[in-house]
């Protein structure tokens, strides 16, 4: 049976659990590399990481959502939540990995790809072709020599010349039959064949060195905190109608349905489920809170990101603040949120610190309101709910646009603060709509070293904005275009009009200001980080 696998809570909307930054550029990188890395077994001696000749765009903009310590964090096996990754280059340099960052020669035939070329201290070669897709999920394209498609979503083994093993193969299936859950063979382009293995548990070293050269075999670890399994159940519902309709039939709440999804894709219970959105609003709520505990003058600027929150901080005390409370104090959380501080955690909600700014809004509700923690719950579940259909009809990401991701998270934090309002699924999908649809359009354009602009303004007024919609919706205003048609609208965008919503040239990248930037994050960011050869 083929293996199923469908957008999910913990996989794709929040997650993954990571330092601050970008999902797909920091989180995405790393996941990788990191996957990358186990093409050797060796420590790391040399890197290569290289770019294809039409991506020249993601050569020109490395280090301005720290994709390089990405890369570099993740070939030294960090994972997304890992505090080292910041200092990925002084720790490969400690280490004495020779690394280098550039374009290939001509084109590797997968656009988008990060190409890795990997030397081991044994001498071994390694070779890996992926890509960061958005949201911090990845995809392989070759694991050497090997058109290999895998989402890092399960424990797999590579296996070359697999007719030398027919014996120790069937023992070995025959011992893993209960976690087995994908076998395809592949031809090398010397036309040599592979097998490459997913199982859903873990596998020992000591047992495939028994059976297998060491020369002969790889091994690559799920890297997601949920992973793929045999017989997993169907999507549940992939529209807001399916999902209420699904309630209905059933006589359970919205929220509940919306645990019912998860319990489909992940077979976890209803109490591991709700433990684990009460370990993301854990880390939400410490991330919210960060500058407060820690102090506005105490955490750092750094040279790509002044901390907003210090001078947003003295500006509120000077009695200046032109909004109500209510937008005030969402202000407050979201420029915490902004600060990205080294060490303290994030949860995606779909980019990088959406979850935070997602959070920002229904925790600043709840508070205003009077609302139970408890149903603040039940509206991360509702939000999930929403991401997951966000990514089964568009690229919940930049590559569609600013709607990819500050829409998608005002869209979660909209339906999410009106089911904490006591709204209906009805109203939930109409907050959502009204979202998407004002967000429409809007450009992904980060400007290379620009200091968060433009993407500042848009994840602020994400967060700002979902109690606007939320009261739209509950007033009894029916956005007419339901959630799933937008969805359609944001995915028709982008596959007609590419370049206009996410690239190097559109948008504010146009400006002079933008090539101003480029040139400092070139000059004084990356000077020295593109190349470093080991003594």
């Amino acid at each position: 049976m083929p293996k199923l696998f469908y957008p999910d809570f913990f996989n794709d909307v929040f997650g993954p659990v990571m330092q601050p930054g970008s999902s797909g550029s920091f989180a995405g990188t790393s996941r990788v590399a990191r996957a990358a890395s186990h093409s050797i077994t060796s420590g790391l001696k040399r890197a290569k990481i290289r770019f294809n000749p039409n991506d020249r765009k993601n050569f020109r903009k490395l280090g301005n959502m720290m994709e390089d310590r990405g890369y570099l964090g993740g070939l030294q096996d960090f994972a997304t939540d890992d505090e080292r990754l910041f200092r990925a280059h002084e720790l490969a340099r400690e280490k004495g990995v020779s690394y280098e960052f550039g374009i290939l020669d001509e084109e590797n035939g997968y656009p988008d790809s990060v190409q890795f070329d990997l030397e081991g201290r044994s001498g071994e070669r390694g070779n890996f072709i992926g890509a960061s897709i958005g949201g911090g999920m990845i995809t392989s394209y070759e694991i050497n020599g090997f058109p290999v498609r895998w989402q890092a979503d399960t424990h797999a083994l590579l296996l070359r010349g697999p007719e030398r093993y027919a014996a120790q193969l069937e023992q070995f299936l025959a011992a893993h039959a209960g976690s087995l859950v994908e076998k395809k063979e592949y031809a090398g382009k010397k036309n040599e064949k592979a097998l490459f293995i997913e199982f859903s548990a873990p596998l020992s070293g000591d047992e495939l060195g028994a059976l297998f050269s060491p020369d002969d075999y790889r091994v690559f670890p799920a890297l997601l905190p949920v992973v793929s399994f045999s017989g997993r159940k169907e999507q549940l519902f992939t529209t807001v109608d399916a999902w209420i309709a699904y309630a209905e039939q059933e006589g359970i709440s919205f929220a509940d349905a919306a645990v019912r999804y998860e319990q489909n894709f992940s077979l976890w219970s209803e109490k591991e489920i709700w433990d684990y959105f009460e370990y993301i609003r854990g880390i939400l709520d410490y991330q919210i809170h960060a500058l407060e505990i820690l102090g506005y003058d105490k955490v750092p600027d750094t040279p790509l990101l002044p901390v907003y929150g210090r001078l947003w901080n003295t500006y509120k005390k000077e009695g200046k603040v032109l909004q109500d409370p209510l937008a005030s104090r969402i202000m407050d959380y979201a420029f915490s949120v902004n600060a990205k501080i080294p060490g303290v955690k994030i949860v995606p909600g779909p980019m990088g610190t959406g979850g935070g700014y997602l959070f920002s809004a229904l925790e600043a509700v709840r508070e205003a309101r009077g609302f139970s923690r408890e149903k603040q719950l039940e509206g991360l579940a509702v939000a999930a709910g929403l991401g997951a259909i966000a990514f089964t009809h568009a690229r919940a990401s930049g590559v569609s646009g600013c709607v990819g991701e500050s829409g998608v998270c005002c869209a979660m934090a909209s339906g999410a603060v009106v089911w904490m309002a006591g709204g209906t699924g009805a109203q939930v999908q109409n907050a959502a709509s009204m979202a998407l649809q004002a967000n429409i359009g809007i450009p992904c354009d980060p400007m290379p070293g620009g200091l968060e602009f433009p993407c500042l303004t848009r994840t602020v007024r994400a967060a700002l904005t979902a109690p606007l919609y939320a009261d739209m919706a509950l007033s009894g205003i029916d956005s007419l275009i339901s959630y799933h048609e937008m969805l359609h609208a944001i995915e028709q965008n982008r596959r007609q009009y590419p370049q206009a919503v996410c690239g190097a040239l559109c948008g504010v990248n146009c400006t002079p200001t933008a090539d101003r930037c480029q040139k400092f994050l070139s000059d004084d960011i990356m000077g020295g980080k593109i190349r470093y050869e080991a003594v």
